[in-house]
């Protein structure tokens, strides 16, 4: 039932400038929540949540389990059967300098293909365009098997980052196809599970596959991109047909009652602005780039996307740091063989894993999400002063522990905050696109600047641990400044004024 009457009021943009307009205002009531309440019957929309869940959380947990495998694992290759001489970097013969500029090529791609991805994955079919980066991805992650020379390694990982690009944002975008904002950021933390659970994963299959090291004359670290880049070969193609389009597509998957139930759902009649931009039938190829590169243009004026770009950078720096470089921690924090070292990285990915999953759930619960952030942010930097100043082995490994608690939380809050902060799929899109891109110089200036790229912070690492935690601070500090204007546009929305370009007249989630 539509309660909405009519009523006059102003527009507000980005830069500041007001123009009166006739719109509709919504009532209080509806104007005092963040979301239209659904009027589906409370059991029907809860069987309709579970069917979504199932098919569409866990496939989603095991493509991003596979992508963070396939990128992560060049971490325990360059510590697996060292004792022999069997590692990549002995192997190969590549320099600690080389290691360090084809983990870095991986971002380069990654920053400069990411935007075009995402913007491409909301024109086109969302569940094939995922299909396809995976597909990509695992031929390059089984070409790694081959490397030989540092030629080999600098364009497999810069092929990675071009093949990958967009799968992360590209999920945070394809989740508000189906999910209410209150609704995304436990959806999108179970996914991003994926992550520690892979680096746990991952320390446990290297410890294994170590053990068939030149069996078929290959190398462990060989065997291990074969193995995990035929897998997600497998999944990706497999993808095509387990994984629903839109749900305006899902034929095989949905009824139509089921379909048109999503879209009720979907709050305050976003779903329609959806469907709106994505129908793509009804617009040639150039109005859709010309919309795209205007949308793309005004997401690059936005301040908010900005902002979400500083509050996103630290925590990936942070998870790429334990993402590539946790093995390297553990084997300087104590005295260890490298399958010790493979198992003794496992405890801090359960840990963080554990914290994404309690955090994600209480954010959407309180339906907040500045607080968590900061929290974590604030956890992170503790663990991370910890690990760098603590004297006995034990403490810095509790530090470790605390810097994965606190981090890991941090990455799927704050691309959830993104996506819930936009009104429709292609400003969905280019600002997830935008502010992931950008994130990775982060991960850009670990691989390069910090850990292994610092040699003269090595053993202890307390510089780069500094900066990192330094910048968690800085990232608390975004989160803080964006809460206070996301309310303070809110009581401009609740006084009946329309804000941003689009003329939002819902309330931001905090």
């Amino acid at each position: 039932m539509d309660s909405r009457v009519a009523g006059s009021a102003s527009y507000v943009n980005n830069d500041g400038k007001s123009s009166d307009i006739i719109r509709q205002r919504p009532t209080p009531s509806l104007r005092s929540t963040h979301t239209v309440e659904s009027t589906l019957d409370p059991h029907v929309e809860q069987r309709l949540l579970r069917k979504l869940d199932w098919r569409i959380v866990p496939w989603i947990f095991i493509l991003y389990f596979l992508s963070v495998e396939d990128r992560v694992n060049v971490g325990f290759s360059f510590t697996m059967n060292k004792q022999q001489g069997h590692d990549l970097a002995t192997t190969a013969h590549l320099s600690a300098q080389q290691n360090n500029i084809g983990l870095g090529l991986f971002y380069v791609a990654y920053i400069v293909f990411e935007v075009p991805s995402n913007l491409i994955m909301a024109n086109v079919n969302p569940a094939y365009w995922i299909a396809r980066i995976m597909i990509t991805w695992s031929i390059v992650t089984c070409c790694m098997a081959v490397i030989s020379q540092a030629w080999h390694f600098y364009i497999l990982r810069f092929l990675l980052g071009v093949f990958e690009a967009g799968f992360w944002p590209g999920i945070a975008y394809y989740t508000t196809l189906w999910y209410r904002p209150e609704e995304i950021s436990s959806r999108i933390g179970i996914m991003y599970l994926a992550g520690p659970a892979s680096g746990a994963f991952g320390g446990l299959i290297s410890a294994g596959i170590q053990l068939i090291d030149m069996r078929g004359n290959l190398y462990g670290w060989q065997w291990l991109f074969l193995i995990s880049g035929l897998l997600s070969l497998v999944f990706g193609i497999a993808t095509l047909f387990v994984l629903p389009a839109k749900p305006g597509q899902s034929k095989g998957f949905l009824t139509e009652e089921e379909a048109r139930q999503v879209q009720q759902r979907i709050d305050f009649g976003r779903l329609e602005k959806l469907q709106d931009d994505n129908n793509n039938g009804k617009l040639n190829k150039t109005t859709l780039l010309m919309r795209d590169l205007r949308n793309l243009k005004t997401q690059l004026l936005d301040y908010k996307v900005w902002l979400f770009c500083v509050l996103y950078f630290t925590p990936v720096m942070a998870a790429t740091s334990l993402g590539y470089f946790l093995p390297k921690i553990v084997q300087q924090i104590g005295t260890y063989d490298s399958i010790q070292v493979s198992l003794l990285s496992i405890p801090p990915y359960v840990f963080g894993g554990l914290m994404v999953f309690i955090v994600t759930r209480l954010s959407d619960r309180f339906r907040d999400r500045g607080w968590f952030i900061i929290g974590m942010c604030i956890t992170s930097f503790v663990g991370f002063v910890i690990l760098s100043f603590a004297n006995s082995v034990g403490a810095r490994y509790f530090g470790l522990m605390v810097v994965a608690g606190g981090t890991y939380p941090t990455v799927p809050l704050s691309m959830a905050w993104t996506a819930n902060s936009k009104e429709d799929a292609v400003a969905v899109a280019s600002a997830t696109g935008i502010v992931s891109s950008v994130a990775n110089f982060g991960a850009l200036i670990c691989t390069f600047a910090l850990y292994s790229g610092w040699e003269a912070d090595a053993p202890h690492y307390v510089g780069s641990n500094m900066v990192i935690g330094g910048a968690m601070l800085l990232a608390a500090l975004s989160a803080g400044f964006l809460k206070f204007k996301l309310n303070h546009l809110n009581g401009m929305i609740d006084s009946g004024i329309k804000v941003g370009n689009g003329g939002r007249d819902y309330r931001y989630l905090l």
